[in-house]
């Protein structure tokens, strides 16, 4: 009689693993759309063939929609892309595997002086976590150069591996505790230092 009352629970007990195993997993969180056009710096092409290679394999990233401006002497490339679809260096790792050389971006922490120790600590944990270098270009002006250095994407998640930009913004922009409630800058024109920028100078002298 025992074991005819036990059979039930057992089949239902069997039956409960091949039915979670089964169950739809939950749906992954869908971020909002945050269409950006950020201005990469690049050297090494010295071709026009070079510069349109760059600017082809860019394009068949996910999301980007617009890819401009890199020329054999303009020293940067603009992307417009989401960065809630892929990472920038994403971005910066295809131009890596296409010939271009030295791919980073610049930002300014105005508060930098004030701040260095936080700073400093905040810098050494990025690059230790996602795979780029931060060198100071004027530290009494906060002027900073972030390096991308060579990754291996994750062919599932185009935003798993490397840095992008909310991983060094949230921390300096946030306010308390989460962040350092800092002002910073990262321009999305070419600025002052580039190729280009330098030729048009001396053209006007």
């Amino acid at each position: 009689m025992k074991a005819r009352h036990l059979c039930p629970l057992l089949l239902a007990s069997l039956a409960t693993p091949a039915f979670a195993a089964g169950a739809t997993a939950p749906a992954k969180k869908t971020l909002a759309p945050h269409p950006v056009v950020k201005t990469f710096y690049v050297s090494g092409v010295k071709t026009e063939i070079g510069a349109n290679k760059i600017v082809d394999a860019v394009k068949k990233l996910p999301s980007v929609t617009d890819v401009k401006e890199l020329t054999p002497t303009s020293g940067y490339i603009r992307v417009a892309f989401d960065t809630h679809a892929i990472a920038s260096h994403l971005i910066a790792q295809t131009i890596l595997d296409n010939g271009g050389q030295d791919i980073h971006i610049t930002f300014t922490v105005p508060q930098y002086s004030q701040n260095v120790e936080k700073l400093d600590a905040l810098f050494a944990k990025v690059e230790k976590e996602r795979h780029v270098k931060i060198e100071a270009k004027d530290k009494t002006k906060g002027e900073f150069k972030l390096t991308y250095l060579p990754i291996t994407p994750d062919p599932n998640d185009p935003r798993k591996v490397g840095f992008n930009y909310g991983h060094l913004g949230h921390p300096l922009h946030d306010p308390p505790p989460k962040g350092l409630g800092l002002q910073y800058q990262m321009p999305d024109v070419p600025g002052p230092d580039s190729p280009a920028a330098k030729a048009k100078r001396k053209t006007k002298k």
